[in-house]
């Protein structure tokens, strides 16, 4: 039996374009011996066992990785005062430079993902999980031993292949469509949010290490970077809450901002709370050359929010107009990049592609600001009105952070063109201090989603009263005005590829997750001619909560109107 699993990291879709990112010419690609054929006989995955005990650090001696083209973005790092250690990583670190000068560290190939290799050697693998700060999923490859690890925010996607009659991975990547091209007649799956897969001897086990998103409420203190944030054991004063959490914020967004390549960070700004609160801060650190993106129809609500956004900030604004014709036929490239048919994600996918490639070919911008996962954490959905109990709004919560597929498309396709996109709001320093909160402090209140982080920003330098009490609009919705719906209207096309007499099969052709539309059995066709078989490559589909609807968008909920009926401004003044 062979360890480690294959490192599959350098195949380019035929219909999407090859970015080269990071990458230096002039050095000698780096290849290696193929090894012998995995054979082996074990259940499958899904049955490994769960393990609580710490990790321990390895001595390595030797490792080897099949020699398959690797693209330039995921180029194994290897060094020479550590032979046999091998990592593969999709990261951004955004303590790199306090990490390099705390533990002393030279990089001798000018990679940042060498610093992985430094820090595991020194620390182990459980301390060195301790001690980053960023979005990450990596390989890491000693000796025999192999950890398959993806962090707690899900943001960086880490896939893994296997045999039926295997009793682990016998190859791994940041894509699934890599794997599916390496061998299609095995299972592809992915690693847990926040876990780690590993092998011990023979057997696979998988360890959860990063749980803060999954268990929102509880009652601890946590101090990270010698701060400790308040938890539902140590409520501070009200004052001194919105205070600090309007610094944690802050502090997450600037970490970030610092990292970043002077004049080539943009925003994708919205008329939104999320994206708006970025961008003050954003302006208020002094970012030179800020670059600012709204996309959307031309009868588009937001359109005059997000120039006026923009306005505030003082930033390079750049309005893209998007265009239906060309968004369905970018349905089938879309779904090869982000592998998945779930319905939220192509219909985000189809906008941010359109973003992306304005960005490729008419600018320069290297990290793009994003405010997705704030609604997600905060509870911003309009059906999470509908919890009777706290406890009833956390599990929802729970269940909708550990699905989450959002984060994880907008990195495929943003990687794809160049771009690092970022989610300041999706940073372990703000989530589990605003999640160790009560329940009863962040349900909706008086009709009013996001009501706790709203009520903390209130009276504050972040934002304006006027775009604070603002109702919540997803990004989706937001692109089209309320008369011409561009949802509507992709779904009509979307129908028009679709056989009625097929679709009335649904249940019989696809048991796993039935398309409930036309528009979901388009997209569920177009995911089985491209990876065929695959089910374990989309375990579950977005489905609102508290059964408002079955589409995922709230336009579409009748709950909708009443939500609008509601002067969220006008509320809080008669409070006051």
């Amino acid at each position: 039996m062979r360890f480690p699993p294959r490192i599959v990291t350098g195949y380019s879709p035929p219909s999407i374009p090859r970015i080269v990112t990071g990458y230096n010419s002039d050095r000698p690609t780096e290849t290696f011996s193929p090894t012998e054929t995995d054979q082996a006989a074990s259940p499958l995955l899904d049955n490994l066992e769960d393990d609580d005990d710490d990790i321990r650090t390895w001595i390595p001696e030797c490792t080897s990785v099949d020699n398959i083209p690797y693209s330039h973005r995921y180029r194994p790092v290897t060094v020479d005062e550590y032979p046999g250690v091998v990592v593969v990583a999709n990261a951004d670190i955004f303590n790199f430079n306090q990490l390099r000068e705390k533990y002393e560290i030279t990089l001798s190939t000018g990679r940042r993902e060498e610093i992985l290799l430094h820090l595991y050697m020194k620390l182990g693998l459980t301390e060195m999980l301790g001690v980053i700060q960023g979005e990450f999923s990596f390989i890491l490859c000693d000796r025999d031993r192999s950890f398959l690890v993806r962090d707690g925010t899900g943001n960086r996607d880490l896939c893994y292949l296997q045999y039926p009659d295997s009793p682990g991975p016998v190859a791994a990547s940041f894509r699934a469509s890599l794997l599916f091209n390496y061998n299609n007649m095995c299972q592809i799956r992915h690693v847990p949010i926040g876990s780690i897969v590993y092998n011990e001897g023979p057997s696979w086990r998988r360890r959860v290490w990063a749980s803060v998103y999954m268990k929102p409420g509880y009652n601890d203190v946590t101090a990270v970077n010698g701060l400790t944030v308040c938890t539902a054991g140590n409520i501070s004063p009200l004052g001194q809450m919105r205070l600090r959490l309007r610094n944690i914020i802050k502090q997450t967004i600037l970490a970030r901002s610092r990292s970043a390549t002077i004049g080539k960070v943009g925003l994708l700004l919205s008329g939104g709370l999320n994206c708006r609160i970025i961008g003050n801060v954003l302006r208020d650190e002094r970012v030179k050359h800020l670059k600012t993106f709204f996309i959307g129809a031309k009868s588009s609500h937001e359109r005059l929010s997000s120039e006026a956004g923009a306005k505030s900030i003082s930033s390079q604004h750049h309005d893209i107009t998007f265009d239906l014709k060309n968004a369905v036929s970018d349905v089938e490239t879309v779904i090869e990049l982000i592998e998945t048919y779930d319905t939220s994600a192509v219909r985000k996918g189809l906008l941010l592609y359109s973003v992306c490639k304005f960005i490729h070919e008419k600018s320069n911008v290297e990290v793009l600001f994003c405010g997705e996962g704030l609604d997600d954490i905060a509870g911003s959905h309009i059906y999470y009105k509908n919890a009777k109990t706290a406890e009833e709004f956390d599990w929802a919560l729970s269940g909708n952070l550990r699905k989450a597929q959002t984060r994880e498309i907008f990195d495929k396709i943003a990687s794809w063109f160049g771009i690092s996109i970022v989610f300041p709001f999706l940073d372990p320093l703000f989530t589990s201090h605003y999640l160790s909160h009560p329940g009863e402090d962040r349900v909706p209140r008086f009709g009013i989603e996001k009501y706790f982080l709203r009520s903390c920003m209130d009276h504050s330098d972040l934002i304006t009263e006027e775009v604070l009490w603002r109702h919540h609009e997803e990004w989706v919705d937001s692109v089209s005005s309320y008369n011409n719906f561009w949802i509507t209207s992709l779904q009509r096309k979307c129908s028009k590829q679709v056989i009625p007499e097929v679709f009335l099969k649904s249940a019989e052709l696809y048991s796993h997750n039935t398309p409930t539309s036309p528009e979901e059995f388009y997209y569920r066709q177009v995911f089985e001619r491209l990876f065929p078989g695959q089910l374990a490559m989309v375990p579950h589909i977005t489905r609102p909560s508290f059964d408002v609807g079955t589409d995922p968008s709230p336009r579409t909920w009748p709950i909708y109107s009443q939500h609008l009926c509601l002067d969220f401004l006008s509320t809080i003044r008669m409070m006051i």
